[in-house]
């Protein structure tokens, strides 16, 4: 069994990398999606983001309000160092879990904060997926409906590709279009497999 990550910065467009390499025979465990379901009501996840954010992170039915908890963890490094220390232990014992179940030979593990995580552990290498800069604020504005500032301020909240790249041993750019971001994956996963 192969595991390796596959990261990049909002709007880079590595969850597009993931579902072509899904298509091409990889289990992939999305974790933004295990992020989604480790912070539902009553978990112990989202009793720590309270005590860290505060209760206005939470909707009047007591489920999470990612948005509000999104503005107030980027709206600095410290605070979305703690964002990340506090979900990426839940995350991480449900990826292993998953990764336990698994009977695939190949598994690809998305997320936006592998590299310096607890994930990083579980994987054998990482996949960096790139964009230039216009691209990825034009892609976020229109997925998250963010103004100007705001995807701004997410990206400046993130690593630099610089980063990226240098804890990565593959790096696949996504500022084309997606036919060419079909065969550019298509030739990563064939090198990927074949090691």
């Amino acid at each position: 069994m192969k595991i390796f990550g596959i990261t990049g910065g909002s709007g880079s467009g590595k969850t597009s990398v993931s579902a072509i390499f899904r298509e091409l025979g990889a289990e992939i465990i999305d974790t933004d999606i295990v992020a989604r379901e480790v912070v539902r009501k009553g978990s112990k996840c989202l009793d720590e983001l309270v005590e860290c954010f505060g209760a206005m992170i939470l909707n009047p039915d007591g489920t999470l309000d990612r948005k509000k908890l999104a503005k107030e963890a980027f709206s600095d490094r410290e605070k979305t160092a703690a964002l990340n220390r506090i979900t990426h232990k839940y995350i991480k014992e449900e990826v292993m879990q998953r990764i336990k179940n698994s009977t695939s030979d190949l598994i690809g593990i998305d997320g936006a904060v592998i590299i310096g995580s607890n994930i990083e552990e579980l994987c054998e290498f990482i996949v960096y997926v790139t964009a230039d800069e216009r691209t990825r604020i034009k892609r976020i504005k229109k997925r998250d409906m963010l103004t100007d500032e705001e995807a701004y301020e997410r990206l400046g909240a993130q690593p630099d590709d610089d980063f990226y790249t240098r804890n990565s041993r593959y790096v696949i750019d996504n500022s084309g279009s997606l036919n060419d971001l079909k065969v550019n994956a298509q030739k990563l996963y064939d090198k990927i497999k074949g090691e």
